[in-house]
């Protein structure tokens, strides 16, 4: 079964490809991971051109090893990356299933509604959050803090 949606966003391919190779570093020197369901968890990262982006990051209340980072434009709001953690399946727009973790990359005429298997080292939520920040290309990351105080190593 096949998913048909119209693209609520008009990026071209080439943007989005430039966007998410862009050189960026962190606005924030400390970020604090949220408690599992807490929502709205953002920090900022601008590229060397004046381009800015945010990264949000969920983590599940009933199950906390699923959990899910992703990228957009700050501006516009464009996703440009996601990366879900032990997540159920998805479609992809030609009808093929992609179980468990996967990446959501933008797509031209299909925002973000395609997905790829993703292998990661490690699904914790700290790895699985440096691994998208990887993927978007940032350099400088912000010292990840749990909310008792103490910090996570950051790789």
């Amino acid at each position: 079964m096949s998913v048909s949606r119209q693209p609520r966003f008009t990026l071209s391919q080439q943007e989005a490809d430039f966007l998410i190779k862009e050189i960026k570093n962190t606005v924030e020197s400390i970020f604090v991971m949220p408690q599992p369901g807490e929502r709205n968890s953002e920090f900022h990262v601008p590229a060397s051109n004046g381009d800015y982006f945010t990264i949000a990051v969920f983590q599940g209340a009933r199950d906390p090893s699923r959990h899910q980072i992703s990228a957009r434009i700050s501006q516009s709001g464009i996703p440009l990356l996601r990366l879900c953690v032990n997540a159920t399946s998805h479609h992809n727009p030609d009808g093929t299933r992609v179980g468990g973790t996967h990446w959501h990359i933008y797509r031209e005429g299909f925002d973000d509604l395609w997905t790829s298997p993703a292998s990661l080292v490690s699904d914790s939520f700290l790895e699985s959050t440096i691994s998208l920040l990887n993927q978007f290309n940032v350099i400088e990351k912000p010292m990840f803090q749990r909310s008792s105080n103490d910090h996570y190593r950051n790789s």
